[in-house]
């Protein structure tokens, strides 16, 4: 008798919810017209997202993206929810995306105030760019049927993996970077590439990094271009393979690959002006050779090439008024007072045309693929 009594003392759950009647928002799309935002939302069903092994999906999996409109975020989502039709769960937001528009109307820090009050939603969201439909995003899916956790969008750091271009942002980076002295935040742009697949024979669309947007928590810089930050990859920390075609009279000569470059940034002040030099040290194997051409003048030309690339991109950056390679940081972090004389503007920069004085480049071929190469060109297996 007494322990039964004492069973009634005991709390229960009788107030949580079954996982099986919520709602799981995995991506939030924002847009800012006339005064009013658009809230988008994407919902996957996981019971469809595991693939069993040795079976084949027939079905895509059913995406579904819903959309409320308001004068704030939280008006947005109280749009959505009057449809939601079962309670609507944010804790699995992978990644979040933002349009052109909201930017240019710096609204991301408005946006990213009341999400970082609201409990449900993680720092650890991917964090996107578009000048595309937001829903045209959010409805694309990958290869297979498989669900859009296998895309850029929710997963990109498996294609980062093997093309190292553009380094992908969470939203704890964004913010960290956006509240550094002399450091630059970007957003990385989605778009849509069409034509490049099709399955059986249907033209498929699927997503791709397009260049960046350049952005503070209040501020909106400028875009650039995917073709205009192929030194980036050079300067990063994060990278881990990137390609390199060698071009000899305008013919491809080689093909490398590399790996895990390493580099060091070393500021000097002089009459006021802020000077850089760069030593990059780069890994490097052959996948393809076109023409004869000695190790040593292979060498040669990535050195070179991998120098072109990181001057083009510093200069169509400063053109922006952007220190794409945070050059202004290692100057702030070594030497503060100096920094804190001669920095200008909103952005704090401390770059001039002629900052990026001396890049030293050099390459390893550690890899020639399946032949040999010798000194005047040859190859033997």
């Amino acid at each position: 008798m007494v322990a039964l009594l004492l069973l009634l003392t005991l709390t229960g759950c009788w107030s949580r919810y079954e996982v099986q009647n919520m709602n799981y928002a995995t991506a939030v799309g924002i847009d800012y017209i006339d005064g009013q935002y658009t809230l988008y939302v994407q919902l996957l069903d996981f019971s469809t997202v595991a693939k069993l092994e040795g079976q084949q999906k027939a079905e895509q999996s059913p995406v579904w993206v819903g959309k409320g409109e308001g004068s704030s975020f939280t008006e947005g989502a109280n749009d959505l929810y009057s449809t939601s039709q079962q309670r609507l769960n944010w804790g699995q937001i992978s990644a979040i995306l933002f349009s052109e528009r909201l930017m240019k109307e710096n609204k991301v820090g408005e946006v990213l105030e009341l999400i970082n009050r609201y409990r449900e939603i993680r720092y650890l969201p991917w964090l996107f760019s578009t000048r595309e439909p937001l829903e045209e995003i959010l409805l694309a899916t990958p290869f297979f049927r498989l669900s859009p956790k296998a895309s850029i969008l929710l997963n990109p750091e498996q294609n980062f993996r093997q093309h190292s271009i553009l380094a992908p942002v969470r939203l704890q980076q964004f913010i960290l970077d956006s509240h550094e002295k002399a450091r630059t935040s970007y957003i990385p742009e989605l778009s849509l590439r069409k034509g490049q697949w099709q399955e059986s024979n249907k033209p498929k669309e699927l997503l791709r990094y397009s260049g960046i947007q350049v952005y503070e928590l209040d501020n909106y810089y400028a875009r650039m271009d995917l073709k205009d930050l192929s030194g980036m990859p050079w300067l990063s920390t994060h990278t881990i393979r990137v390609p390199l075609d060698l071009f000899a009279e305008e013919k491809l000569a080689a093909v490398l690959v590399a790996e895990k470059p390493e580099y060091d940034v070393t500021p000097i002040v002089k009459l006021d002006k802020a000077f850089f030099d760069i030593s990059v040290n780069v890994k490097a194997g052959i996948n393809e050779l076109h023409t004869d051409l000695t190790e040593k003048e292979i060498t040669q030309m990535a050195q070179e090439k991998i120098e072109e690339q990181i001057r083009k991109t510093y200069q169509t950056a400063f053109k922006e008024g952007i220190d794409i390679y945070n050059l202004g940081e290692s100057l702030y972090r070594r030497h503060p007072h100096q920094w804190k004389h001669i920095a200008t503007g909103k952005q704090q920069l401390v770059l001039n045309q002629d900052s990026l004085r001396h890049v030293k480049v050099e390459v390893n071929i550690v890899y020639p693929g399946r032949y040999k190469l010798h000194e005047h060109g040859e190859s033997t297996s």
